[in-house]
């Protein structure tokens, strides 16, 4: 199995086959939030019950007929499987998946499309990634606007939902921090899911005007042009390979792999677009061997490489504009 998938996960995707080859690939988005958790197989719930102390090998259990509970600590157990996912205390409040899937139809309303969602970990981790149908032209290549949420059922993070917009010809999702736009939004395991989605859409400002800087932004670099040597020096900084930044020869060895993999998606690649040659073309070819080029650790990282790296994407965008 691939890292973080288990044989109790399961997840659906719209006419994509997922990176990992498992799951339902469907051919149009469900029409409604019960179609989807259908789909994604996340119709289970999760509840917390009393821990204790077994005395015999001091490890922790649950709480039978008769055994006294460890005060203040609650196990969440996935209650289709009985599997104990996580340790908790006494204020956590279990955000439960048809919440999850609530608050992003909430979120982005009627015009919204569940794209995919599943679990990891055998349920310890929740994602739910939805679009609007409209998109806007970027550089002549179409982005659009998807929602990201993730959640935990093992006390590891918040809820937490963010905004990225993604160019469809290669899937890069280009996070950036551009003036005025917060693309991140947490919420406490303390606090209901469904009452915060007025604010959540005002902080991450899911409207037109955040694309409207986003789109004057790549226009404008989709008619700098950039030479290879540009692009480069740019990597140059990203990946540095100097003895002073890097100690070994095969961290340096590595970092010369990267520089050149992302030349050749710029000069090659379909990262080029409907702008070969421009600023616009690098950064995308940075974004793409981000997302999907460089090696996963892990099963769940695909989805927060959407919002983990946000500053070197960030960054990356800083150094070609100043090219």
């Amino acid at each position: 199995m691939p890292a973080g998938i288990t044989d109790s996960d399961s997840m659906f995707s719209v006419r994509v086959t997922p990176w990992h080859g498992l799951g339902a690939v469907l051919e149009q988005p469900p029409a409604s939030v019960a179609e989807a958790i259908e789909a994604s197989g996340l119709g289970w719930s999760v509840a917390k019950q009393p821990i204790a102390l077994h005395r015999a090998d001091a490890t922790a259990t649950w709480a039978g007929p008769g055994v006294p509970a460890i005060r203040g600590f609650y196990a969440t157990v996935r209650q289709d499987t009985g599997e104990v996912l996580g340790i908790v205390g006494e204020c956590y409040r279990i955000v439960q998946n048809h919440e999850a899937f609530a608050f992003i139809d909430q979120l982005l309303g009627s015009g919204m499309h569940f794209e995919t969602a599943g679990s990891l970990h055998g349920g310890r981790r929740v994602w739910v990634l939805a679009t609007l149908p409209e998109h806007v032209q970027v550089g002549g290549d179409p982005v659009r606007p998807y929602v990201l949420l993730m959640n935990s059922h093992d006390g590891s993070t918040a809820v937490v939902a963010a905004t990225t917009p993604v160019r469809v010809v290669c899937q890069n999702a280009l996070n950036w921090g551009l003036e005025k736009a917060r693309q991140r939004f947490s919420i406490r395991h303390t606090e209901a899911v469904t009452q915060r989605a007025y604010e959540a859409r005002r902080v991450l400002d899911i409207s037109i005007d955040y694309y409207h800087q986003f789109k004057g932004l790549g226009d404008q670099l989709a008619w700098q042009r950039c030479t290879e040597r540009q692009l480069r020096s740019v990597l140059d900084e990203l990946y540095p390979t100097g003895t002073a930044d890097v100690a070994s020869g095969r961290a340096r060895r590595s970092h010369e792999q990267v520089k050149d993999r992302i030349a050749e998606l710029f000069l090659h690649g379909e990262t080029q677009g409907n702008a070969p040659g421009s600023k616009w073309a690098a950064l995308n070819a940075i974004v793409e061997h981000a997302d999907w080029i460089r090696p996963l650790r892990e099963g769940s990282e695909r989805f927060t490489r959407v919002i983990d790296d946000a500053p070197q994407k960030t960054r990356a965008l800083q150094l070609i504009t100043a090219a």
